[in-house]
């Protein structure tokens, strides 16, 4: 999954984690020489990389903002 915000791009995936998976939210600014930061999504009950991904596509849905500073809100106000 994409998603767009006004100064950033976010996606997400999933990896190997330990013992099961891991989802990870991905963003980055617009411009060319943003850099990335991952958001990690991290249950001890994701078996397959497909729930993984799900965890996260869920999350991301969530982001209602990712400012001009990197700082990620949430739909329900808390800001990372």
């Amino acid at each position: 999954m994409v998603k767009e915000f006004e100064h950033h791009i976010a996606w997400t995936d999933a990896m190997k984690y330990r013992l099961g998976y891991a989802g990870i939210i991905g963003y980055q600014r617009k411009n060319v020489d943003g850099l990335a930061h991952i958001l990690w999504v991290i249950d001890p009950n994701f078996g397959c990389e497909q729930d993984a991904e799900m965890s996260a596509e869920r999350m991301l849905d969530q982001i209602s903002e990712i400012t001009s500073f990197g700082r990620v809100i949430y739909a329900d106000g808390v800001m990372l």
